[in-house]
């Protein structure tokens, strides 16, 4: 499977290291600003995507309050050189925070705990959108949300 990353930066410098990074942890990466965030998640369909904190239109964790309304399977990291924390946002929108400049340890152990949380999810979770199914019976095979096969 294709590990698929796309930043959102307005940071051309800080998004040329994290693709770098990326790219060394085996991931196909891909940048865009604010302004084509949206189409570019559309056309190349990360599975992964680290926002910025902070650019000059809007906010990172607005902007991921925009891609998980339409998409929310994609795992959506947010970046900023500030000290933050998954916590100091409502919504669950937020799938991991990273704090730069990052360290190679430090992104793969974001990476690495979004995943092993993604797994934790019991069966009652969509793998894909990630919706309750616990109102539905155990024998259901598709997910009555996004239509993803259910094991």
């Amino acid at each position: 499977m294709e590990r698929k990353a796309l930043l959102i930066n307005d940071s051309k410098f800080e998004s040329l290291i994290l693709k770098d990074m990326l790219q060394k942890l085996n991931f196909d990466v891909e940048i865009a600003d604010e302004y084509e965030a949206l189409y570019a998640i559309e056309r190349y369909e990360p599975g992964i995507v680290i926002v910025n904190y902070i650019m000059e239109q809007t906010r990172g964790d607005k902007l991921i309050q925009l891609i998980k309304a339409g998409m929310p399977h994609i795992r959506c990291v947010l970046s900023s050189s500030n000290p933050i924390h998954k916590s100091d946002f409502l919504g669950g929108h937020i799938d991991g925070v990273l704090q730069t400049p990052a360290s190679m340890f430090l992104l793969e152990s974001v990476i690495k705990n979004m995943s092993i949380e993604k797994e934790s999810v019991n069966d009652s979770t969509c793998p894909k959108c990630r919706e309750d199914l616990t109102q539905f019976s155990h024998a259901i095979t598709f997910c009555p949300f996004c239509g993803t096969a259910i094991k």
